[in-house]
């Protein structure tokens, strides 16, 4: 069958010349670069493939604009050694907004000793009567019963002694040692402080104020902690929390814990198109006891988060690298350890062709 005028016009074009079997020359030393070129191909196309399935993230520093939203604050927090009636959460900020005994949106767990859920504290039969233990009326000890937790820290209270020491031992508290708090915390985005102290909180004139007896701490208030979760804004991969597994252990004495965090508001714009608003942070910590001596106090014991925001806003952008970017790159890749491994081969294997030549002669 002859080719056709058209054919024939189309084969000119071929800049791809076939060269016949019979006149092709296959050598060793052609192979290992076969070999070691695909080799590299592969190599190459994995990392390409690779920057290609990572997104860059470009970062960009504005003004925050968006200081009338309220921040929630997430916090899972472990006070090992004191029971869920001794810890209220509280929020105090520059503006002179306070939040006092937070509960909406915390929720409190009483721990055992083990750290586990506890199961409650033991309930006193009909006619049963619990000891009062040390607080007990010598006129009227017989009389005198304390069949629950609460009823043995008030009479401790009346006979004017500490009760932090036999809340670990007591039968009626030893049941619910601990108090893990966990949830979130709406503050306005001014600096200000959450915390767990001593006392009972309040607000008198405008002022937030903790009521406490020095009597109840002589013998120390212990503010041992351990921090789980702390995160302001949303939770955002790859942005760390630097105080979550931070634990202080207290052995003696009542501390006074301050954390204070520089915040630094940051947008997250994925692909999706879902902005994630978050905030980096640094910590600087201090501890002090300040249970100078038995009745005196140098500071109110505690654990304070005291936090600060920076008026400037991070934002990250998510880049994606488009496909046509990376199908050029592969295009590359092949072309140019194809053409390198040819020129490499020729060079060899006329090297060689010649050494030879002139062996023979």
């Amino acid at each position: 069958m002859r080719p056709s005028a058209g054919t024939t016009s189309v084969k000119r074009f071929d800049l791809y010349g076939k060269v016949h079997d019979d006149y092709r020359i296959k050598t060793q030393s052609g192979g290992i670069i076969s070999l070691v070129s695909m080799l590299i191909m592969a190599v190459l196309f994995l990392s390409e493939l690779s920057s290609y399935l990572r997104a860059d993230i470009l970062d960009h520093i504005v003004v925050d604009t968006s200081l009338n939203q309220k921040l929630p604050i997430g916090l899972n927090i472990t006070f090992p050694h004191l029971r869920c009636d001794e810890v209220s959460v509280d929020t105090v900020d520059s503006k002179g907004e306070n939040q006092v005994d937070i509960a909406g949106t915390l929720t409190k767990v009483n721990l055992d000793l083990a750290g586990a859920v506890s199961k409650g504290d033991p309930v006193a039969k009909p006619g049963e009567c619990f000891s009062c233990l040390e607080a007990v009326d010598p006129g009227d000890a017989e009389k005198q019963c304390c069949n629950t937790c609460q009823e043995l820290k008030e009479a401790y209270q009346e006979m004017g002694m500490p009760y932090f020491h036999i809340l670990d031992t007591a039968m009626q508290c030893r049941n619910s040692v601990g108090c893990r708090v966990h949830g979130d915390v709406l503050v306005s985005k001014v600096g200000g402080n959450v915390h767990v102290a001593l006392g009972k909180s309040t607000v008198r004139d405008g002022k937030h104020v903790h009521e406490f007896n020095l009597k109840d701490v002589s013998d120390g208030f212990n503010t041992s902690h351990i921090i789980h979760r702390l995160e302001f804004g949303e939770r955002v991969p790859g942005v760390e929390s630097p105080l979550e597994g931070t634990a202080k252990i207290v052995l003696k004495g009542a501390y006074m814990f301050h954390y204070y965090i520089k915040l630094v508001p940051t947008l997250f714009e994925s692909g999706d198109g879902r902005p994630q608003y978050t905030h980096q942070y640094s910590v600087t910590g201090q501890e002090k006891d300040v249970l100078v001596r038995q009745g005196e106090l140098a500071g109110l014991p505690g654990v304070f988060l005291v936090y600060e925001f920076t008026p400037f806003m991070v934002q990250k952008t998510v880049k994606e690298v488009p496909f046509s970017h990376f199908l050029i790159s592969v295009c590359a890749i092949i072309g140019g350890v194809f053409t390198v491994a040819g020129l490499l081969d020729a060079v060899l294997y006329r090297t060689t062709r010649r050494l030879k030549g002139k062996a023979q002669i």
